[in-house]
């Protein structure tokens, strides 16, 4: 593409995003007050049906809505077991974020998990460990990853999708640790050349968030105490803050570059070096 062919192409790409974008704060006000009772899973598969929409129509407009097109491409299973690696070594950094965006605001995910966990705990596992993995790297980085880097450099690519990414969910506090997630994703399936690292690696960081949070719920309950009273209290204790501050703070760069040294295995195993 010349100079003018990639600004017209990302216009449209940023087009594409502010439907979604309009979408998700139209769900997120309408779905409330207008159903209130719908079980999660069927609330989850109506947002993720109507966000994947756009993005299909736009690539079929553009004659490849394709498996291929969105990033469909197998893997080895030593990559799999890397992606899997690298999802533990890579935690300190969202975890990172996560403590940081603390300091402003409450976590969403604790404060908030009575409601997503409303219907069966199988339902809602399903909606936040499967549904978001599947849809949100399609769109986020099948779609909108693959098709920016053909217009602006890989990292900046990887950055403003993962800006989307995080935006999507409409709140500061997960803004910043999907952001760092959102970056890490995209480098790990241009390693892999296949978007089943990021749904592979999104999963595992999101069955594993629901699983302590619902182990620290359990354990705190028996304690006749609340998470989401706990959590805002520690929030609000200085000390403990700027200690998590400081502790997350060092694993993060750790984890950092134990998490460049995985993603160079991959590549390497797919031979992208």
């Amino acid at each position: 593409m010349d100079k003018t062919e990639n600004k017209s192409e990302l216009i449209k790409l940023i087009i594409v995003y502010a439907v979604d974008l309009a979408i998700m704060i139209g769900l997120s006000y309408a779905l409330p007050n207008l159903a209130p009772n719908m079980p999660i899973i069927a609330k989850a598969a109506l947002i993720y049906i109507l966000l994947l929409v756009p993005v299909i129509v736009y690539a079929i407009k553009k004659g490849d809505c394709t498996a291929e097109a969105f990033g469909f491409r197998k893997i080895k299973v030593s990559t799999f077991f890397f992606t899997i690696l690298l999802s533990i070594v890579s935690a300190p950094m969202y975890m990172f974020a996560n403590v940081l965006s603390q300091l402003v605001v409450p976590n969403v995910l604790i404060q908030n998990m009575d409601n997503l966990m409303g219907d069966s705990m199988g339902a809602s596992f399903i909606a936040m460990a499967v549904f978001a993995p599947i849809a949100e790297e399609i769109i986020c980085r099948g779609f909108f990853t693959n098709r920016l880097k053909k217009t602006v450099p890989f990292a900046a690519a990887a950055v403003i999708s993962a800006v989307m990414f995080g935006l999507l969910h409409l709140n500061i506090n997960q803004f910043c640790y999907t952001l760092v997630l959102g970056i890490i994703f995209a480098y790990v399936n241009k390693a892999s050349g296949s978007i089943f690292t990021s749904i592979i690696m999104h999963f595992l960081v999101n069955a594993s968030n629901i699983g302590i949070v619902l182990l620290a719920q359990k354990t705190l309950q028996n304690m006749g105490m609340d998470l989401a009273e706990t959590a805002e209290t520690s929030r609000q204790n200085a000390g403990a803050m700027i200690f998590a501050v400081v502790f997350y703070g060092i694993l993060a760069i750790i984890s950092f570059f134990l998490s460049r040294k995985v993603i160079r295995a991959i590549a390497k195993r797919e031979g992208n070096e």
